[in-house]
């Protein structure tokens, strides 16, 4: 299995983070539709539906942390407030803005910093 990258091209030259485990739940951007709805004035009319741009897609992907390296790697490109390209474990490229990332301490008698994380994310396009 192919593991997950997020790239930082803001440089110049690519920096690549490689997950040492991969998120174990993805939900990947979906549509968004915005739709403006009124009602007619005549007696009889029916609804008017107006459409426009769509919403700015969004996602989300949890996994696990083992390491204390892993957790302080991923809160550092957690924080940069710019776009990152993330490619997921079937080759998949998306161009994401990191929105958010929370943290769950779990204990474990066999790794004592494991955490469980959730990242949510927009896609620039």
């Amino acid at each position: 299995m192919a593991a997950w990258t997020l790239t930082d091209n803001s440089s110049g030259s690519p920096v690549v983070f490689t997950f040492p485990i991969n998120p174990n739940e993805f939900t990947p951007p979906g549509r968004n539709a915005t739709i403006g709805t009124t009602l007619g004035t005549a007696p009889n009319s029916t609804a008017i539906l107006m459409q426009g741009r769509d919403a700015i897609r969004g996602g989300s992907f949890t996994g696990a942390v083992l390491t204390e390296t892993f957790f302080n790697d991923l809160q550092t490109e957690a924080d940069k407030g710019y776009p990152l390209e993330l490619t997921d474990d079937q080759g998949t490229k998306l161009d994401i803005l990191i929105t958010a990332i929370k943290w769950e301490r779990v204990r474990r008698f066999h790794h004592p910093f494991r955490h469980d994380y959730t990242i949510d994310f927009l896609e620039v396009t």
